[in-house]
């Protein structure tokens, strides 16, 4: 017995990724309004799970059918050399038996015609997780319910802008898939743009202990949508807590023309020495960088992204 955890179809300007992960065992039922002890059960049992490893599987889209096999994380991956013009039925298969695809999220993610297209960090940039203190954020995870997680604001208002016209939202994160329901019901109950969740792969309890999720994860995942999305210019979103003021500065250093403003969230109030440096070099390669906090003027900042967006799509 098998299921789909998560899927997902993502159209770019000259090629569709076909992408999931398949788990081992019943599909656990999924109550909308759960208490924080249910929350603390379910997440527990997230990395008790097994993925479906090595395994041979069936994908009919489009009244195509193909099959690829799923890696040790399981992990399947398609990649078609065309575009899907529109979204279409997916069956997945495993020894012909049809997997249970029961996603409350989107699958399919088309290729919208703006020129400004938008990548964001999901812990502490749209979601306050407490990513530098290992204690707060396990507390924020168990005892917190997705419904009740709170939204960086700033960010939040700056995503809304982009709701009113077509801009392409990708979420690069380094959380975990196992999150993958505590996020998009997060995205889901803030009416944030539903964007395609790339997150890293699914792990048990030994693997998440050892706290290795690949170095260059944000890095590759960004470079490839860039590569990949013709001309289009991006929107970036992070925070202080990690990488992404470094994965941001190689970004603007490869891509120069490709960027259209970058913001990184200010987590604490006192800034230390590394944070510093790494602001200054990022600011320097690139000034068009909003390193914001509380006091940063929103409205500012909304007009800047309204304007980006309606001048690049006026460019069409």
């Amino acid at each position: 017995m098998a299921f789909v955890w998560q899927i997902s179809v993502l159209v770019l300007s000259s090629k569709t990724i076909i992408k999931g992960v398949i788990l081992k065992g019943a599909r656990p039922p999924e109550n909308k309004r759960t208490s924080v002890l249910e929350n603390l059960i379910r997440l527990i049992k997230s990395y008790a799970r097994a993925p479906l490893k090595a395994a041979k599987i069936k994908i009919e889209l489009d009244k195509n059918e193909f099959q690829v096999f799923t890696n040790k994380q399981g992990i399947f991956k398609l990649e078609l050399d065309y575009t899907l013009e529109k979204e279409s039925e997916i069956d997945i298969f495993f020894e012909d038996k049809g997997l249970s695809i029961n996603q409350k999220y989107p699958v399919f993610f088309k290729n919208l015609n703006g020129k400004i297209d938008i990548i964001s960090d999901i812990d502490d940039t749209i979601l306050v997780s407490h990513t530098a203190n290992i204690i707060k954020r396990i507390g924020v995870l168990s005892f917190v319910t997705p419904l009740k997680r709170k939204t960086v604001q700033f960010t939040q208002q700056l995503l809304d802008v982009s709701n009113a016209h077509p801009c392409n939202v990708f979420y690069v994160s380094k959380s975990e898939s196992n999150l993958f329901c505590v996020l998009y019901s997060f995205i889901n109950n803030n009416q944030l743009p539903k964007g395609i969740l790339l997150l890293t792969p699914y792990l048990n309890f030994k693997q998440l202990l050892k706290g290795k999720k690949g170095k260059d994860f944000k890095l590759n995942n960004i470079q490839y949508l860039i590569e990949n999305s013709d001309d289009k210019k991006f929107i970036l979103f992070g925070d202080d807590t990690q990488r992404d003021m470094e994965v941001y500065t190689i970004i603007v250093k490869t891509y120069p023309k490709r960027i259209a403003r970058i913001y990184i969230r200010q987590t604490k109030i006192i800034v230390n020495k590394r944070k510093r440096m790494l602001w200054k070099n990022l600011k320097e390669i690139f000034p068009s960088t909003v390193y914001f906090n509380e006091s940063t003027d929103i409205d500012l900042e909304m007009k800047q992204i309204e304007n980006l967006i309606l001048t690049k799509n006026d460019l069409k």
